[in-house]
C-alpha cells in the first residue's frame, strides 16, 4: 500500500531494512512507505514477475514478543480469508532472516480517507454514497468470512483511482480484527473480556463497554464514518478518551446540522445514518446489506460512474 507520508514514528534506524534487502528468496524491499511504532511497511517487489507489492514488517523490538506475533499472524490470516475487490489482499507471509514476521499484500497507490478528510472538510452525497456503499460490500464479505474488523476509520479506508472513479475503496489493516468463535477451529482469543479494543472516536458502545462484538459493531463504525464524510467531524469529540467513551454508551446522536454551520444534510440521509448509530445494536440494521440496500433505497443517487455495480452488486444479495 502506498501513503503520502513516509516519516514513520516509533521506527529508529536499526529496524529498517536497508533497500535491496531479498525476503524469502522472491521479494525485494524498496523505499519505506507506511507504518508506525509496531510495524514498518515498504513498497517491494516479486522479484522473478516483477509485480510491485506492499511488504508489512513488524517491529524488530517486538517480534520476539509471543501475543504480538500472534496477533500479527493473525491480521495476516483474517485478511488472506476475504477475497473481495474493496478489501486489501494478503498474499504471504514469512519471517527476514532475524525472525522477523513479514506480510506481504497487494500495492495500492492513491491516498486513505483521512488524508482525503483532512485536505476537504467533508464531502458531498453524491461522492459519499459511493464510498459508503462500496465498504459496506467490503465489510458483508469480512463479515461472511466470521470475521469482525473492529477498527474501521478514514486511515483504514484507502482511495484509489480505478473503474472510472477516484473513489475506489480498499479496507486494510486489520490488525484488531476478530475472528469469530466457531470460524476457525482451534482459534484462540487473543483480547481479555473487558478490555477496549479499537479507535475512541470510532468505537460502537459495546466495545466501550469491553462486551463481546459481532458484526453490527462495524455497522456502528461505518455509521460513524457517513457522519463524519457529511460534516467533517465525528459525531462525539473529545480530547479525554474516556468521556468519548461515556458519549458512545450513554449520549444521542448529536444532528448533523449542529455540527457544521450551514450544512444540508437530506433527512432520509440523516435518518439511516441515525439507525446505524443506535446504541442497541438490536434496533440497527442486520447485516452490512442491510444497510446498503437502505442507502441504495431511502437516500438520494450518485452520479458515481461506481453507482450502477454498486447497485446491481447489492440488488443480488440476500
Amino acid at each position: 500500500m502506498a501513503t503520502t507520508e513516509p516519516t514513520i514514528p516509533g521506527a529508529t534506524p536499526h529496524d529498517l531494512l536497508p533497500a535491496g534487502t531479498r525476503l524469502a528468496n522472491r521479494y525485494v524491499v524498496g523505499e519505506l512507505i507506511g507504518g508506525g511504532g509496531m510495524a514498518q511497511v515498504y513498497r517491494g517487489e516479486h522479484e522473478t514477475i516483477g509485480r510491485a507489492m506492499a511488504i508489512k514488517v513488524l517491529a524488530s523490538e517486538l517480534a520476539h514478543e509471543p501475543s504480538i506475533v500472534e496477533r500479527f499472524i493473525q491480521e495476516a490470516r483474517a485478511a488472506s480469508k476475504i477475497h473481495h475487490e474493496n478489501v486489501v489482499e494478503v498474499t504471504d507471509f514469512g519471517e527476514t532472516e532475524t525472525g522477523r514476521p513479514f506480510m506481504v499484500m497487494e500495492y495500492l497507490e492513491g491516498e486513505d480517507l483521512g488524508h482525503t478528510l483532512a485536505r476537504e472538510g467533508r464531502i458531498s452525497w453524491d461522492r459519499a454514497q459511493p464510498i459508503l456503499l462500496q465498504l459496506l460490500a467490503a465489510l458483508q464479505a469480512v463479515h461472511e468470512q466470521g470475521v469482525v474488523h473492529r477498527d474501521i476509520k478514514p486511515e483504514n479506508i484507502f482511495l484509489l483511482s480505478r473503474m472510472g472513479s477516484h473513489d475506489f475503496v480498499k479496507v486494510c489493516d486489520f490488525g484488531i480484527a476478530k475472528v469469530l468463535r466457531g470460524s476457525r477451529p482451534g482459534g484462540k482469543s487473543l483480547t481479555v473480556k473487558g478490555q477496549l479494543i479499537g479507535t475512541p472516536p470510532y468505537m460502537s458502545p459495546e466495545q466501550c463497554l469491553g462486551a463481546d462484538v459481532d458484526a453490527r459493531a462495524d455497522l456502528y463504525t461505518a455509521g460513524i464514518i457517513a457522519y463524519e464524510l457529511l460534516t467533517g467531524r465525528t459525531p462525539f469529540e473529545s480530547e479525554d478518551p474516556v468521556k468519548m467513551i461515556r458519549m458512545h454508551v450513554y449520549e444521542p446522536v448529536p444532528p448533523m446540522a449542529d455540527k457544521a454551520l450551514g450544512i444540508e444534510v437530506d433527512p432520509q440521509v440523516e435518518a439511516v445514518i441515525v439507525r446505524a448509530l443506535a446504541k442497541d445494536r438490536d434496533e440497527r440494521f442486520s447485516s452490512a446489506n442491510e444497510l446498503a440496500r437502505a442507502l441504495l433505497r431511502d437516500t438520494p443517487q450518485s452520479s458515481s460512474t461506481l453507482l450502477p455495480g454498486l447497485r446491481k452488486h447489492f440488488e443480488g444479495t440476500a
